[in-house]
């Protein structure tokens, strides 16, 4: 199996949306005052603004994200994409009483909808911003 991985390539890609958040957090972050409900819904918030009153058609998704993490505190990469694909997703949604019902792009966060996440991620002295950018796989 082979994949582009070029998801700058437009005869395989379409760009969807970017959007970014000032905020770098992690999927079951333990500390106090956010759940990842609520990491979730900020990140449809911010999706919101820019999403496309048109969806294209899509043989499934891959995303782009890219991480700055101010501060010393341990921050696992890997668990950073997980609110970020659970937001588009349908199923998810719903299950959330999500405000952002038009944001959902996929019935389910599996590899049959979700193909490509691109994760990258560096530390910065205090600033903390997520970049996010869809793409839909037209082949």
């Amino acid at each position: 199996m082979t994949f582009d991985w070029n998801l700058d390539n437009t005869l395989s890609y379409s760009h969807l949306t970017t959007f970014e958040y000032d905020a770098a957090f992690t999927y079951a972050d333990m500390r106090p005052g956010s759940t990842d409900k609520e990491k979730r819904e900020l990140i449809r918030g911010f999706a919101s603004l820019s999403f496309p009153k048109e969806v294209p058609p899509a043989k499934w998704w891959a995303f782009r994200i890219v991480v700055q993490k101010g501060g010393t505190r341990a921050s696992d990469l890997e668990n950073v994409p997980k609110l970020i694909i659970d937001s588009f997703c349908k199923k998810q949604i719903v299950k959330d009483r999500s405000a952002y019902q038009r944001v959902g792009l996929y019935p389910d966060d599996t590899i049959d909808f979700v193909r490509i996440m691109q994760v990258a991620g560096s530390r910065m002295e205090s600033t903390e911003k997520t970049m996010v950018a869809i793409y839909a796989f037209i082949g």
